[in-house]
């Protein structure tokens, strides 16, 4: 199971990297508009992203960080933004290597942002990130498009294509 996590962490970083590509021919005005995200921007939403990277992580190592909010702007700055992006992710390719293979049924708890106990598998916990990257990049891969932007194509298989898996 951790190669599974493994390639789709790597299927992650790839896909954050060409949407930054295609990120390059969007301008400050329409990265930081409000396009009807539910983050409003691509910028906000990318936080969010970022943000939540960090919510996770710092759960699953077993540290505490709670955000004042999920919209809460922890990184102003667009380059930096995408330098800290890709740094998390990379992050997390070292965590999960580290990782033995009888974690993944386990059980894990942790607090919410609302302070309740949760407990939920420990793969799904991890999966439920992979999927929140996802959900999100589609989000802003359309937002280019409407900005008139070219979309990238970011599909899981386009990245095994790539590969050769």
């Amino acid at each position: 199971m951790k190669d599974f996590f493994l390639r789709n962490n790597a299927y992650h970083i790839w896909a954050t990297k060409l949407l930054y590509e295609s990120l390059g021919n969007i301008s400050e005005e329409n990265y930081k508009k409000d396009v009807g995200l539910f983050f409003k921007s691509i910028h906000g939403t990318l936080n969010h992203l970022l943000l939540v990277e960090k919510v996770w992580y710092s759960r699953l190592v077993g540290e505490v960080y709670v955000p004042a909010s999920l919209a809460e702007e922890i990184e102003p700055d667009r380059q930096t933004l995408e330098i800290r992006m890709v740094q998390t992710l990379e992050k997390w390719n070292t965590w999960l290597q580290g990782l033995d293979n009888s974690i993944w049924p386990t059980l894990f708890r942790y607090k919410t942002m609302r302070g309740f106990e949760a407990e939920l598998i420990f793969s799904d916990v991890v999966q439920h990130n992979f999927n929140h990257r996802t959900h999100h990049r589609g989000q802003i891969t359309a937002a280019i498009t409407q900005l008139g932007g070219k979309s990238p194509e970011i599909d899981f298989v386009y990245y095994l294509q790539t590969i050769g898996k």
